[in-house]
């Protein structure tokens, strides 16, 4: 019987890099990693999601028992608005260099970081190189990470790809609300969820919340009356909303300790789903973490 907890993804950006709006203990040990990852097979959880881009996370992973689990990383990011050959060159090398850290000789899925970079003149380019890595068997699945319904359309023009990696949590439901989850999954594509807890944002205390926040205190507050009336913790309502969206197979979380996966074990178990109609709020300036202007 599948459960929703082998439904969850495990996030690696704060074994590598100090992140996360909540974070107040850096980036997690490598020993830490180790007892998370051992708790994370034990309850059926087998799929890592990492990037050249965070910091030391593949060398980190690469220093543990990856036996069992499922790795998807990322591109490097394009620098120019075209891509030309070095761009492909760029590619490969830090592919190869991921494979290297992560001690691989293939990975499940690749995706490339910012999907603008296919869509680009000379995107095609990308598109062979990842299809060429799949074909040489390197790379299982390969996609995209996206932000918004239009870099979905503008993608599936192109090609549809194995895996989309996008935004979604209970005040970001754009892509619910627009219809493009529904075209992905139309189009069979494999799609894995992340900002499920926005940060730490939907479990951090009103009294917490940075002042950059301000105008959607009042969602906030909603949000907490919310999962209070509905009789869950903030944490089982955040998770249970994403694991329960049709359309969604993977539900990505990033945890820093060992507790803090067995808290979001027990909460994704318990019965129970959040009923999260209005609750969104939808403006970039705050759904989108890459827009945060936190100092």
């Amino acid at each position: 019987m599948t459960t929703r907890s082998s439904r969850l993804g495990l996030g690696s950006v704060q074994w590598g890099l100090d992140y996360g709006v909540a974070n107040r203990d850096g980036i997690a040990p490598a020993a830490e990693v180790a007892r998370i990852l051992t708790e994370a097979r034990s309850v059926g959880i087998d799929l890592i999601d990492t990037a050249a881009l965070y910091g030391e996370s593949e060398a980190v992973l690469g220093q543990q028992q990856l036996g069992g689990f499922r790795i998807v990383t990322k591109t490097s990011k394009i620098a120019g608005s075209s891509v030309g050959a070095s761009d492909v060159r760029t590619l490969l090398q830090t592919f190869k260099r991921s494979l290297d850290r992560l001690g691989a000789s293939s990975v499940y899925g690749l995706l490339v970081h910012q999907a603008d970079d296919l869509m680009a003149p000379g995107g095609e380019h990308l598109l062979e190189a990842l299809q060429a890595l799949q074909q040489a068997g390197r790379v299982q699945r390969i996609g995209a990470s996206i932000y918004t319904g239009e870099q979905i359309r503008r993608l599936l023009e192109h090609f549809t790809p194995d895996i989309v990696q996008l935004p979604l949590n209970v005040l970001d439901q754009r892509l619910i609300e627009d219809g493009s989850l529904s075209l992905l999954k139309s189009r069979g594509v494999e799609v894995h969820a992340r900002s499920a807890l926005l940060q730490g944002l939907l479990v951090m205390a009103p009294s917490e919340v940075p002042a950059y926040f301000e105008p959607i205190r009042h969602k906030l507050a909603a949000w907490h009356d919310a999962c209070q009336e509905q009789s869950m913790s903030p944490l089982q309502a955040a998770l249970g909303f994403v694991c329960d969206t049709e359309g969604v197979d993977r539900c990505l979380i990033g945890v820093q300790s060992l507790s803090q996966l067995k808290a979001c074990l027990h909460a994704v178990e318990l019965p129970g789903g959040f009923l999260g109609q209005g609750m969104a709020s939808n403006d970039p300036a705050f759904v989108n973490p890459a827009q945060w202007r936190l100092v």
